[in-house]
């Protein structure tokens, strides 16, 4: 357990982590201590992302930040988005960054140059909603709020099919997430009342989660559980299988606003600023420790600071690249396109893409307003780096980019 921080994302523009400490009296107790608190955004922190020492949020500033949480430090900046941030994602092996707005467009950043690979300027003719890559690596899936499911092919960076879920009464005409679950086998949809999961083996759903209340955040526990919290402070756990193996727990008396998984441990956080740690061993689900945090939580991700990251891994992370342009995995038992016929199949109505969405001249004029903003910051000197509640804001050309490949 050492080593756990759950990371919040607030309405009050801050981010604030806590991590899991020992009491002085009793070292058999843990209790959620702050470790920081940084006013990065000039408005709500709507998404947060991490993968080994990264964090990214996303804000309602139209800005992405990427934090360092290992040297405390605020990497860079992105601003290539037009509105809120309201979905970001790592790749599984770390090398790409994917950001969602309601502008409709969907970028992919290089982590290892810090920098914009693609841009699909109209992902979706509305908000990006959600994004979640395949574990595999090739694919994702992006849900928008015109309620449509786009399939995209990371390889060759193309839209395979979308997919039209408004006719779909089941949802309630209101979707707000998917999820791949850990070893793509299926993928969640979260509706107005239901939790939809569908088997990519039989594109059909093997199980519907019904709710009295609206459910607001879910998270994949194992490959055949899931946790789903409701607008009215329930926790509800349930095998995708076994229709008998289904628990509620009521946790909060408010909102339950967002789960992040890691492991076997599940943080929560309530719209009234509650955030808690719970461990799940087997059939038992119990709290560790509680915060009240005297801000309004929006999002939350659950990290592991106390495990280092060795040079192995990080080539690793370079060299096995798999999101939009980087070469084919000979070894993988699916492709991208596959698997994303059977995603569509028998959901609803389909439509196939035939145009590339990438909008490259878009890509173009933003490195060259980077590479002119560097030459100016060069001409006038070094900056002085300033703190800002334990973070320390750096320009980016004093960073040190992820490692390269080998």
């Amino acid at each position: 357990m050492a080593g756990l921080e759950i990371v919040v994302g607030t309405y009050e523009e801050f981010i604030v982590s806590y991590r899991a400490e020992p009491l002085r009296t009793d070292a058999e107790k843990l209790y959620l201590k702050e470790s920081f608190a940084a006013h990065l955004h000039t408005s709500s922190v709507r998404s947060v992302a991490s993968h080994g020492k990264y964090v990214a949020t996303g804000g309602a500033d139209d800005r992405v930040c990427l934090l360092d949480m290992r040297e405390g430090t605020k990497v860079t900046e992105f601003l290539h988005h037009d509105g809120t941030i309201n979905a970001l994602v790592f790749s599984n092996n770390g090398s790409h960054l994917l950001s969602g707005s309601s502008d409709g467009s969907m970028v992919a950043i290089n982590m290892s140059k810090l920098a914009v690979d693609k841009t699909w300027k109209s992902a979706h003719k509305s908000a990006v909603q959600s994004i979640s890559i395949h574990p595999q690596g090739k694919m994702a899936l992006t849900l928008g709020s015109d309620m449509t499911l786009k399939t995209w092919d990371l390889i060759t960076g193309r839209a395979l099919f979308t997919t039209a879920l408004s006719k779909n009464n089941k949802y309630g005409r209101v979707l707000s997430d998917v999820q791949w679950s850990p070893e793509g086998d299926h993928f969640a949809l979260l509706g107005n009342r239901v939790a939809d999961i569908i088997s990519i083996d039989t594109t059909r759903s093997v199980r519907t989660l019904e709710f009295d209340s609206k459910p607001t955040a879910m998270c994949w526990l194992s490959k055949e559980e899931i946790a789903v919290g409701l607008e009215n402070g329930t926790l509800v756990m349930a095998n995708i299988h076994e229709e008998e193996q289904h628990e509620q727990l009521q946790i909060y008396d408010t909102r339950l606003k967002a789960i992040a998984c890691l492991g076997n441990y599940i943080a929560t956080a309530s719209s009234a600023g509650d955030v808690s740690l719970w461990h799940l061993d087997g059939v038992n689900f119990n709290q560790i420790c509680t915060q009240q945090i005297g801000c309004r939580p929006i999002c939350l991700a659950l990290i592991n600071t106390g495990k280092p990251v060795t040079e192995d891994s990080n080539r690793k992370v370079s060299s096995h690249a798999s999101v939009v342009g980087t070469s084919r995995d000979e070894n993988v038992n699916q492709s991208a396109s596959s698997i994303a016929s059977k995603v569509v199949k028998e959901l609803a109505w389909v439509s196939v893409e035939t145009e590339d969405p990438v909008q490259l001249a878009a890509a173009n004029r933003l490195k060259k307003r980077k590479l002119a903003a560097a030459k100016n910051k060069k001409a006038n000197g070094s900056e002085k780096r300033i703190k800002s509640h334990g973070f320390i804001e750096e320009p980016a050309e004093d960073t040190v980019a992820p490692s390269k490949t080998c």
